[in-house]
Parts: structure tokens; sequence; C-alpha cells
């Protein structure tokens, strides 16, 4: 099918620049062209569009009403070209066109994810990116099945049948209870004093987990978020990470148990997880490098 287009990118650009410069012969020394084959470009242009760009009648040339229009539609054709030569030039490079990425929701708003998706879109600006939220369960899922290419989460324990994990950071986790419950009242609480009441736990992908419960009563969920807020509520205690006990809807309602009798609770890790059978391009491992880098730098003491 022949197309009726007849400008070319060449005669935006040149539209561009009159508009911006103000005068053809402003253009002209910005583009290092001659005035004539500036003045002709925009003639032609004129003449394939079927209007009037700019009018004449004055020192300068001025935009018309269709020509303000129509700058701004050429801006947009002009990047769309230059997205469509980026694109061309990363897939060429090897550089993957597009990535889906799984981020653990206990991972919102932390902030070493958050700037290191701020340089990513700066660094490549073509990559088309599909971000997913979910569970720990929810991430592991779609990179066994394909749905997404990299999972970034707190780990869980063991591997996948069709993923590997990368680690890359650990987050130090506090236990904490509603202000208004029991074992918020205790001088010296121990373990003892724990089991006596309901444990909120993280789900584990594997039915019943390698992690055991304190004591008889607990209630699992597959979000620190909503650990956090029913403890808040006064449904029991949790261990979460520390990020997450600081989450500002529910932090203030919170108190932090800790004590020798309590020991210290444990880490938990971050990691990275793809497919063993599924190619790492050059973008998945900067991203993977950067993300650990950025939660490197936040464990930095400050100078």
């Amino acid at each position: 099918m022949e197309s009726d287009v007849r400008w070319s990118l060449d005669q935006l650009e040149t539209l561009i620049a009159v508009a911006e410069c103000g005068s053809f012969s402003a253009a002209a020394r910005h583009l290092g062209r001659a005035q004539s084959a500036v003045s002709t470009a925009i003639a032609h242009l004129e003449i394939d569009l079927g209007c009037i760009l700019f009018d004449r009648s004055g020192r300068l040339p001025r935009l018309t009403t269709a020509g303000k229009a129509l700058v701004h539609e050429a801006r947009v054709v002009l990047h769309q070209s230059q997205r469509l030569e980026s694109r061309a030039k990363s897939i060429v490079q090897g550089e993957e066109a597009s990535m889906v990425a799984a981020v653990d929701e206990a991972l919102i708003e932390m902030p070493p994810v958050d700037e290191t998706l701020e340089a990513l879109a700066h660094r490549f600006p073509a990559l088309q990116l599909t971000l997913l939220y979910g569970s720990q369960d929810d991430i592991a899922g779609w990179v066994e099945e394909g749905t997404a290419d990299l999972g970034i989460l707190l780990r869980q324990p063991g591997q996948g049948a069709q993923w590997e994990g990368v680690r890359l950071a650990h987050l130090q986790q506090s236990l904490v209870v509603g202000r208004d419950h029991a074992l918020a009242h205790l001088a010296v609480p121990d373990a003892s004093d724990l089991a006596a009441y309901r444990q909120l736990m993280i789900a584990s992908r594997t039915r019943g987990g390698s992690d055991a419960p304190l004591g008889a009563r607990f209630w699992r969920l597959n979000s620190f978020y909503s650990m956090g807020e029913l403890a808040a509520r006064g449904l029991g205690w949790a261990i979460v990470p520390r990020h997450i006990a600081q989450y500002p809807p529910f932090r203030d309602r919170l108190v932090t148990l800790s004590g020798e009798a309590l020991g210290t609770p444990p880490i938990i890790e971050v990691e990275t997880i793809s497919r063993r059978d599924s190619p790492r391009g050059p973008i998945a491992n900067w991203l993977r490098r950067t993300l650990g880098e950025r939660f490197r730098d936040r464990r930095r003491p400050k100078s």
C-alpha cells in the first residue's frame, strides 16, 4: 500500500529550528546550512502539508495558527523517530528491547529499589519495562512460568524447580506488637511469653514452610505490610523488616520488643531470581548489579 506522505524528517527538523530560532537565517546558522536551503525546505513542507506554516509579512516570520499546531506534532514525530533509532541500536548491541520485572510488595517504597528504577529509566530510555508487584509466592511463580524475566524479592528458603537466585543484600528485622497488646506492657518478655500469644508469620510458598511457629496459635499471611497492620491492631506479634515496622500508617501504633531473653531477630535477605534456562541480557545484569550497590550504599555509615 503506497503512502501519500511526501514530507521528510529533515523538513520537520527545519520547521522546529525556524520556530525555535525565530528566523530563517538564525535557523540556517543553527543547522549549518544556507538560508536558501532552509527557506526552500519550509516552502516544500508547506506544499506537502497543504497549509501555510509561517506568516512572512513582517520583518521576522511568525508561526500561523496551523504552524503552531504542526510544530507540536513535528516534535512528537521526531521524538518517536529518536526512540525508534535508540531501540534499534539497543537491539543491535544485544540489549533487551523489553523486560518484565516482578517486585516483592514488601520492597515497595524501599529507596534502593526506587533509586535503581530511576537510574534504569535514565540509562536505558528505550527499554519497554513492565513492573509486576505481588507477594513472594507471586514473584517466584511469575518467574517460573516465564511471565517475568526477573524477580526482586525477600528470599524464601530453598530454590525453585526452574529458577535460581542471586543474593544482593540483607535487611534487619524487628519484633513488633501493638501498643495496647499485653506483651507491650511486660517489663522483660521472653520466648515463653511470646508463645502464649498469636504469632503473625509470612506464608511460605511450600505448604507448612521450613519455619515453625513458636506456639500453637499463629496466622500465616503473604504480606509483611498486612502483618504490620494486624500487629498494630493488636491481633498478634510479628517479626518484620525494619522499614516495614517504620511504615508511616502504623509505625506509631507499634512497639518494638527487644532484650537478651528474646535474642536477635533473624536477618532477611534480598535476592533477584531468574529462570536457569533464560539468557541474562546486559540490562538485567546491570539492574541486578546496581540494585546490590544501592543496598550496600544504604548500609555504609555516613561521614
